[in-house]
């Protein structure tokens, strides 16, 4: 009986995963107006909820979920709402890599302090959200050695596609900013937010594991890879990896750090083909 509750229990977070990541966030596929619409509707539905665990004893061991996810909808809205505003003032170029770097900061930046501002507001504190540091000694070298070896993997594949040294030193600042800001926020945005809510809800390695699912499957519709299918189950590994190091260090930055060289690996083929302006 307890191991049908947990699997439901399992089952209705990894839902409410992929609404508010994928449908109020990451799906591009969904027509404007709508998305529009759901990226409003999901922070509303959310704070009344969090409002009835407040107020009803048998949904009060939900507030914490609910906290979290109504940040992670925040900040999605926070991002579609001034993102674009911001850098047509700057005059941004998106088809360029200075404009997809930029644009990544854009986002990111938005994200994250909706997110974490609604987040400390609702109750988190910095342990919570593991912005802390730590077991420095443990998560620093892995994530260290971790982008080190990315970095290896990246050059050689920059070296197979026969570009430039010079090609590579153009880019490079615009690369490493999109890959900073990107591996920051999905591992606060995703990781941050839900471990320590989910954890009350299923365990330690019930959450890693639900996280790492849904952050997945929310990647299935990305289109810069050639073979999706073992991208994600890549993924998937790294996912759950990011996850098991938050826990056992107790703080964001070595899977922040981690994730940002991975991600070395699926921006090759986008800064490859643009100019360098």
């Amino acid at each position: 009986m307890r191991a049908m509750r947990q699997a439901g229990r399992f089952l209705v977070l990894f839902g409410a995963v992929m609404l508010v990541y994928s449908v109020g966030g990451y799906l591009a596929s969904i027509p404007h107006g709508a998305r529009t619409a759901i990226k409003f509707a999901l922070p509303l539905v959310l704070l009344l909820f969090t409002y009835a665990c407040t107020r009803l004893e048998r949904l009060r061991p939900w507030k914490p979920v609910s906290i979290a996810l109504l940040a992670a909808s925040c900040g999605f809205l926070a991002a579609w709402l001034l993102s674009d505003r911001i850098l047509g003032a700057l005059n941004v170029v998106g088809e360029s890599a200075s404009g997809i770097a930029l644009t990544r900061l854009s986002e990111s930046t938005l994200i994250v302090a909706a997110a974490w501002l609604v987040a400390r507001i609702g109750g988190m504190s910095r342990a919570d959200l593991y912005l802390q540091r730590g077991r420095v000694r443990v998560w620093l070298p892995i994530g260290l050695a971790a982008f080190v070896v990315f970095s290896a993997l990246f050059l050689s594949q920059w070296t197979r596609a026969g570009l430039t040294t010079a090609a590579l030193l153009s880019a490079l600042p615009w690369i490493l900013m999109f890959v900073i800001a990107n591996g920051f926020m999905e591992e606060f945005h995703f990781r941050s937010l839900l471990l320590r809510p989910f954890e009350g809800r299923l365990g330690r390695g019930g959450a890693n594991a639900c996280i790492a699912l849904s952050f997945t499957l929310a990647h299935a519709p990305v289109t810069y890879v050639p073979n999706i299918v073992p991208f994600l189950a890549v993924l998937l590994v790294l996912a759950w990896l990011w996850g098991f190091l938050i826990q056992r260090t107790e703080s964001l930055w070595g899977a922040a750090l981690f994730h940002a060289g991975a991600d070395l690996l699926v921006v090759l083929g986008v800064f490859s083909t643009l100019g360098s302006s």
